[in-house]
């Protein structure tokens, strides 16, 4: 059985109380003995002689008050040599310090932050009192409980180190927002005397540096942290103080976000980071997705985070994406119709929708592409795993770290180096497909070329007319019907040229024409010649194929007048411009009618939301300022009510302090008898011969 171990005795609130009255009395130039010190606890704090004397004998002997011996120089007790105590100094007392130090467990109850008989965990440097703790301690060993949590957490984390310690950074970032105090501990000069009471210290500053080195290697370990930042506040500041409630708060904080990333650490960290359309990127493993109704509302696309017993914990789609908590009856699947669900279809409605939509397709991709296989990272994080763990028995660790930082490198080296050629294959792509565009537009747009080399292609065209016209002149005077043939194909054949399309125009098929001349201008004419030979299986030879003149052909006469080539083309050109332009200028117009329809739709949207935020902020000025001005209304007139009843009060006191005329009921300056005065001889002249002469009662002589 696990023996308690006496540790501090002293409550360190007492301790503080102490030091204030040390402090106080030395600055009386006196001699801190024990009956000043106790006059001063009872006088400040109520506290009795016997309570303040074994709070100081438990600080002597804990080493948190220094006592010494003094002869008096003042009163009574000049030359009487008494006992004196002093705050204990850093720079002269450090030697004690370290020696209590160096037994490896904090001074006081992790659970109750007090000090008495401790049990020792043999795990950790946490102490605690047998009360205080429901761990079995009969045995050998006494292991707490936040041991063995961190156990636990070791034995069940799924998440990288790096990742782990990304997503505690968020969690760092969120403590610190709200609790500002807490960033550190005993910063002020006047609080680093309470540092004494701190075995370990913790401050959310030292939790973040940990999260940039990589130091957390499970969530328990975080929380276990988080407590002990508590268990440092109340030591310091007493378990009451307003910096305690302020760690108490940040504790849940931190227990609440370790809960959420246990639930979903992919949702935790995109709802941190914030990138575009996080809320549309699956979780591994996704979350089911469901129709949900809230009281008061229609039902709602939404993902289920987590289901206990008959309620499930959802988030809406949509743009504040809320949680809550709906009953199973209240739950649909998402391939219900929305005719059966009988839903209002709002803007707010149909953008969750629209989410919802892009949810799904990011999701459909996701299976599409395959979830990313994590075997190897997972054997690189148990290896890390097992080189931290045993760090002081492996006498290689540095050599591990590097190479396992050689493998990161070369991994990313390589997953650059796919990234380069996807994205030179994709700009290839893209080339070929400028390239493309570009051979078409050469076909379809026929460019000018200047006057000397029109007249020169003009001259040769027509020689070389003037040779293909005598050659078959000289070709067909055998044959009596050839010479009509070739006219009536060669007039055909103008015909078509005339009613070629500039692709059909741009095409050259003779050895003679140059091309990679900027102006290509060739006909086609399909001559046909007769032969006496017999059809046979061979191939035929040049001189009875089907001849192709390639060149323009034109009759003799028509070879000495000017080709009228250019003049067409520029017709061409310039109806295909004409064409182009106002294709373009009709694809702009509906382009822009498209985007100012879409820009005023939005923006009729974003005056609406600002008319109604505009509006709520306004009512909520009016409701605050009218309630304002009726409680200063109601105070205003309470003090009125109390200054005029006082008023009255001061009155009345005055005038019963008065006589009056019982004739004419004035202020009397005549007393006649017992209850009867007169402001004046002519009133008490009336009233004595009308009526008081027969019931005065004063004494006549």
């Amino acid at each position: 059985m696990v023996k308690p171990v006496k540790r501090r005795q002293a409550s360190p609130q007492h301790i503080e109380n102490l030091w204030g009255a040390i402090n106080y009395i030395r600055q009386q130039k006196q001699i801190p003995n024990m009956e000043r010190i106790s006059k001063y606890m009872e006088r400040e704090y109520e506290m009795r002689y016997s309570d303040t004397a074994n709070q100081l004998h438990y600080a002597v002997m804990d080493g948190l008050v220094k006592s010494y011996r003094a002869k008096g120089s003042k009163g009574s007790k000049v030359g009487v040599e008494q006992e004196g105590f002093r705050v204990p100094i850093p720079e002269l007392d450090n030697e004690e310090e370290e020696e209590n130090q160096i037994d490896g467990h904090d001074w006081y109850c992790f659970y109750c932050h007090k000090g008495g008989e401790m049990l020792l965990c043999s795990s950790c440097w946490r102490v605690y009192h047998p009360a205080c703790t429901e761990e079995d301690y009969s045995g050998v060993r006494f292991v707490c409980s936040i041991c063995q949590e961190n156990e636990a957490g070791r034995k069940r984390n799924k998440l990288k180190k790096l990742e782990l310690n990304t997503l505690l950074e968020y969690t760092v970032k969120r403590l610190k927002e709200k609790t500002r105090e807490l960033h550190k501990l005993c910063a002020k000069e006047d609080e680093k005397l309470l540092l004494c009471f701190l075995y370990n210290p913790m401050d959310l500053n030292i939790m973040e540096a940990k999260t940039f080195e990589e130091g957390y290697k499970f969530l328990e370990e975080f929380h276990a942290d988080a407590l002990n930042v508590l268990h440092n506040v109340v030591l310091c500041y007493g378990e009451f103080d307003e910096m305690a409630e302020l760690a108490l708060i940040m504790v849940k904080d931190c227990t609440y976000d370790i809960d959420e990333i246990k639930l979903c650490s992919d949702c935790y960290k995109l709802s941190n980071a914030k990138p575009k359309d996080w809320f549309c990127q699956p979780c591994d493993p996704p979350h089911e997705l469901v129709w949900a109704k809230q009281k008061g509302y229609t039902y709602w696309p939404a993902k289920v985070i987590v289901r206990t017993d008959d309620k499930y914990d959802v988030r809406f789609f949509g743009n504040f994406h809320q949680r809550a908590t709906i009953p199973e009856s209240s739950i649909k699947p998402i391939e219900t119709s929305l005719k059966t669900l009988a839903v209002k279809r709002t803007q707010g409605f149909v953008k969750s929708c629209q989410e919802l939509e892009k949810h799904q397709r990011f999701l459909e991709k996701r299976k599409l592409d395959g979830w990313k296989a994590e075997t190897s990272d997972k054997e690189e994080d148990a290896f890390e795993e097992a080189a931290n763990e045993n760090e002081e028995d492996i006498p290689d660790v540095k050599r591990v770290k590097e190479q396992k930082k050689k493998k990161k490198k070369d991994k990313s080296h390589k997953n650059n180096k796919k990234k380069e050629k996807l994205k030179r294959e994709k700009k290839d792509r893209k080339g070929r497909k400028a390239r493309k565009r570009e051979i078409e537009q050469e076909d379809t747009v026929i460019l000018e070329v200047s006057s000397e080399e029109d007249e020169e292609r003009a001259e040769k065209r027509r020689r070389k007319s003037q040779k293909t016209y005598t050659r078959l002149k000289s070709k067909t005077d055998e044959h009596g019907n050839s010479w009509d043939m070739i006219t009536s194909s060669i007039n055909e054949s103008r015909h078509r040229q005339s009613a070629l399309s500039p692709e059909d125009a741009n095409l050259v098929t003779s050895s003679e024409d140059h091309p990679h001349s900027q102006a290509r201008v060739v006909s086609v004419a399909h001559v046909a010649t007769q032969t006496s030979k017999k059809p046979t299986n061979k191939l035929p030879s040049k001189s009875t194929q089907t001849d192709m003149v390639e060149p323009s052909v034109s009759a003799p006469a028509a070879a000495a007048t000017e080709c009228d080539c250019d003049e067409k083309y520029a017709k061409i050109m310039e109806d295909l411009s004409r064409r182009l332009e106002e294709h373009h200028a009709t694809e702009r117009e509906n382009a822009l009618d498209e985007l100012s329809d879409k820009m005023q739709k939005e923006f009729e949207e974003d005056k609406q939301q600002a008319i109604a935020r505009a509006i709520g902020n306004m009512e909520r000025e009016v409701e605050l300022a009218s309630q304002q001005a009726e409680d200063k209304c109601k105070e205003q007139y309470m003090k009125e009510m109390k200054k005029l009843a006082q008023k009255h009060k001061e009155n009345v006191s005055q005038t019963k302090k008065k006589q009056w005329c019982f004739n004419c009921e004035e202020e009397a300056m005549y007393h006649c008898c017992w209850n009867t005065s007169y402001c004046s001889t002519k009133c008490q002249q009336e009233h004595w011969h009308k009526e008081h002469k027969k019931v005065c009662r004063r004494k006549r002589n």
